[in-house]
């Protein structure tokens, strides 16, 4: 995500002053609420696209990524076999710890 109106003073990494974070969190709520933007590529400006907000993105990124890496897992040696000698989730975890 990326909010070009921001100040410079909020943009600045290094001033970590209680009152500068607590303004970065208010920005990053706010920016959470706006519908996903895309960068057009003739004027370089941010510009809705759709009415999906990134919350809501954000949200469908973690279930995708949520769900592929438990497909990678049923396909995962370690895991087969474990489920075949009757294990469970629990000791595969162990194992691999």
């Amino acid at each position: 995500m990326q909010d070009d109106t921001l100040s410079q003073q909020m943009s600045t990494v290094d001033i970590a002053t209680k009152e500068n974070l607590e303004n970065l969190v208010k920005v990053g709520q706010e920016l959470l609420k706006k519908p996903v933007s895309r960068v057009n590529l003739e004027n370089g400006q941010l510009e809705p696209a759709g009415t999906v907000t990134n919350e809501d993105a954000l949200i469908r990124l973690a279930e995708v990524l949520s769900m592929e890496k438990r497909l990678r897992d049923m396909r995962s040696p370690l895991v087969n076999f474990a489920m075949k000698e009757n294990k469970g989730c629990a000791q595969i975890n162990n194992t691999m710890t």
